[in-house]
């Protein structure tokens, strides 16, 4: 189970291993907090007058799609209204997802959990993703450690809980890599310090080789019309390049808590009936 902030999210972090473990025979359920209400208009055959009012409804649809790319078997949205990036007046709203009590919103995903049964539950770091910190990812990982320290000890429970961390070593060297095809991340400006984006790779507990389906985060990428412009630096990625600069995803186990200097390549590592639930 991948638990994410708003559709699109689960591109980035988490296609990889999502279209990996569907591909190998695991069900795989991904979870949306809210329907992302106060996202961008990009979709060049949408009127943002006609279409903004009815965002997360076109959104919803579009993840869908995005997940059919991927294989994703199940979709549930917890149904909480999206609460705008980080200082905006939508984070004052009260119905904001950043102002429900956690409490609230982690019996309703436990609800989900328990009906899913997933073995693997991968979320957000504490900080939304270091570097990023949108109120939603922040409020999703406080509303995932929750429903899952809920549901301790009893049967069919999850058996672990992975944060997904942008490793900065790697994010380095993709940037590297990109530069050398003369490509660019839009938002990566001069004076960018790569020290304080992600995570260390000495906190990284699992690299997760997804080589042989990472071009498929491009095609399911696409499926977002609202949200990524059709000239979005990841569709002029060669195949070959985006492979090889883009084929790991990285995270970091939080239960049960590693060894020190323990790695793992395969998130149901440790876990006897893996081909139950991802």
């Amino acid at each position: 189970m991948v638990v994410h902030a708003h559709p699109d999210d689960e591109v980035f972090r988490t296609g990889g291993i999502m279209a990996k473990y569907a591909a190998a025979g695991h069900r795989v359920i991904a979870v949306y907090a809210t329907r992302g209400e106060c996202g961008e208009m990009h979709d060049p055959d949408l009127s943002a007058e006609d279409a903004l009012p009815r965002l997360g409804e076109i959104r919803e649809r579009e993840v869908r799609r995005a997940c059919a790319v991927f294989g994703v078997h199940e979709l549930h949205f917890l149904g909480y209204r999206d609460s705008g990036m980080r200082d905006s007046d939508d984070n004052k709203r009260p119905d904001a997802f950043c102002n429900v009590p956690v409490d609230e919103a982690g019996a309703r995903l436990a609800a989900v959990m328990r009906e899913t049964r997933p073995q693997v539950v991968v979320t957000y770091d504490e900080f939304g993703e270091k570097g990023y910190e949108h109120p939603d990812h922040v409020m999703v990982n406080r509303v995932t450690v929750a429903a899952f320290n809920s549901l301790l000890g009893e049967p069919g429970s999850p058996e672990k809980l992975y944060y997904g961390g942008r490793s900065r070593e790697g994010f380095r060297q993709q940037v590297e890599g990109l530069r050398t095809l003369g490509l660019s991340i839009p938002w990566l400006k001069g004076d960018f310090n790569f020290d304080e984006f992600g995570v260390p790779d000495s906190e990284i507990t699992a690299h997760i080789d997804i080589r042989n389906v990472a071009h498929l985060k491009k095609q399911a990428l696409a499926a977002h019309r609202t949200q990524i412009p059709p000239d979005f630096y990841y569709f002029a990625v060669p195949d070959e390049a985006f492979t090889e600069f883009m084929g790991v995803e990285h995270f970091e186990r939080i239960y049960p808590a590693p060894q020190p200097g323990e790695q793992e390549d395969d998130l149901f590592e440790g876990i006897s009936d893996s081909a139950a639930a991802a």
